[in-house]
């Protein structure tokens, strides 16, 4: 059975090489489909009998580990200089310095990352992070799933 749950957050980056204007600092309102597969549980009388998993347990790993890491913040690769150094004077603006060119693509992998550890954390069951969907605008999209690492 797989399931999913959406999340939503604002963030800025820029895409520092790009041949148009997304070189220049800009934002969007993310979202993030997280679907994983698992057998329905049949513990008799638990909360989430007949689930995958609960989906507000789905919502709590996601909101904690992407959302207040991301929301409001801006996405910097470690590698454009200007911004590094603009952030290290002003270290009170929200940034998150990552080692990667901070397109769609690549948040999908690092928020599949983030949110795979947490899930293999705290159950021990045959669920699985089964993909992690990015929208960076209402019609344009990425999608990471775990054949996308080979140590995952």
């Amino acid at each position: 059975m797989k399931i999913s749950k959406q999340i939503e957050w604002d963030m800025g980056h820029r895409v520092t090489n790009h041949k148009s204007k997304c070189r220049f600092l800009h934002g969007h309102r993310y979202k993030a489909e997280i679907s994983l597969t698992g057998n329905l549980v049949d513990v008799k009388g638990s909360s989430d009998e007949g689930m995958v998993i609960d989906f507000g347990d789905v919502k709590k790993i996601a909101t904690k580990y992407v959302h207040d890491a991301l929301d409001h913040g801006f996405m910097v690769w470690n590698k454009d200089k200007t911004l590094t150094n603009f952030f290290s004077k002003n270290k009170e603006l929200k940034h998150i310095i990552v080692p990667f060119v901070p397109t769609a693509e690549n948040i999908a992998g690092w928020v599949f990352l983030q949110i795979d550890k947490h899930i293999k954390d705290k159950y021990k069951t045959n669920l699985k992070l089964y993909s992690v969907k990015i929208w960076e605008t209402p019609t344009s999209s990425a999608t990471c799933t775990r054949k996308d690492f080979s140590d995952a």
